[in-house]
């Protein structure tokens, strides 16, 4: 397997490949889990409870599961000339 050097313009296009499905994932699971816990919440009288702020909490919950989740549909995308790949480090020599 050919290793290549990784240039800038790849570095980008991996990273925006990771944040745009991180951003979608976090945001459509942030606002499920704060309507799934905030609707009855309100339906059953404790709107104390649901606060305006309490789309951080639901972010910070929904942030490492997407994170990884959109890491491992960007591993598995293809890319213009090349792909992301893991390879098994070489064996150190023994002494």
């Amino acid at each position: 397997m050919q290793e290549l050097e990784l240039t800038w313009g790849q570095l980008v296009r991996i990273w925006w490949a990771v944040f745009w499905r991180w951003l979608i994932l976090n945001n459509f699971t942030a606002g499920m889990l704060g309507a799934i816990v905030g609707i009855p919440l309100l339906i059953i009288g404790h709107r104390e409870w649901v606060r305006p702020d309490s789309w951080i909490l639901a972010t910070l919950i929904a942030y490492i599961p997407s994170a990884v989740i959109a890491l491992r549909l960007a591993f598995k995308a293809r890319y213009k000339g090349f792909r992301i790949a893991t390879v098994a480090a070489e064996a150190e020599p023994q002494s």
